[in-house]
């Protein structure tokens, strides 16, 4: 009766499609995009900055284009921290 239930397994695993978990990433994608979300950061601060001086001198045109690309700085800082964060957890990867 074992050897029956024995056989049978192994034949229900050799038949059935092996499903592995890979798991790719790591901390060096991570500090890649967590240094890249540093340097947007400053960016970011340096174009408010200058915004802010652009504003104060009445140069109106130039302050708003700073200030555009202050913002576009932020969102690319959260996108880079996001994917900081993902490659740090590491990305599973279902594969036969």
């Amino acid at each position: 009766m074992r050897r029956a239930l024995s056989i049978g397994l192994a034949a229900f695993l050799t038949a059935s499609p092996a499903m592995a978990q890979v798991v790719i990433g790591g901390d060096n994608d991570a500090a890649r995009h967590e240094q890249r979300a540093q340097q947007d950061r400053m960016q970011a601060h340096q174009d408010s900055n200058e915004a802010h001086r652009d504003a104060a001198v009445g140069n109106y045109g130039a302050a708003a284009r700073e200030q555009r690309e202050a913002h576009q700085e932020s969102r690319d800082s959260h996108r880079q921290q996001h994917d900081a964060a993902r490659d740090a957890n590491g990305v599973p990867l279902y594969g036969h």
